[in-house]
């Protein structure tokens, strides 16, 4: 089967909006917003949906940042349509998808157990530079195997 899913990577200054996830995947880990891009919708207004929802914030400038294909054992393809935001109204509020919070960027976040694999190699590219990205992640067990990523 496969789906189209979001991921926004909203940043405010030397912070990261994230949320700790309390279902499948990544349970228990910190991860940006996102989710499934639903029938009739585009994947920039399914990304305002879903971090909307998972967030209470309201994106006001979203830009496309890429596109990664994502391969697991399970032998589903899925694509992540990559976003970026810095610029929302709104105070953040947790949901029943997880807790949300500003978390510092800095080296203890890249070498935490915290957030997934696949962030920590994507979040550099996502801050330093302004290049679309395009990639692909391949998973066994939920286990990061392969992430490539172009610019």
């Amino acid at each position: 089967m496969s789906s189209i899913f979001t991921l926004c990577f909203v940043h405010d200054n030397e912070k990261i909006l994230l949320q700790k996830r309390n279902k499948s995947p990544f349970v228990g880990y910190w991860n940006p917003p996102g989710g499934k891009v639903e029938n009739s919708e585009s994947p920039l207004e399914a990304c305002i949906r879903e971090v909307k929802e998972e967030t209470g914030l309201l994106l006001t400038n979203v830009k496309f940042r890429g596109v990664f294909t994502v391969f697991n054992d399970k032998r589903s393809t899925s694509a992540i349509m990559v976003f970026q935001s810095n610029d929302f109204v709104g105070d953040i509020t947790s949901s029943c998808e997880g807790d949300i919070d500003w978390i510092k960027i800095d080296k203890d976040l890249y070498c935490s157990n915290l957030v997934p694999n696949s962030f920590t190699y994507i979040l550099p590219y996502i801050i330093e530079n302004d290049e679309i990205l395009t990639g692909k992640l391949i998973y066994n067990r939920n286990r990061l195997e392969v992430c490539d990523i172009s610019l």
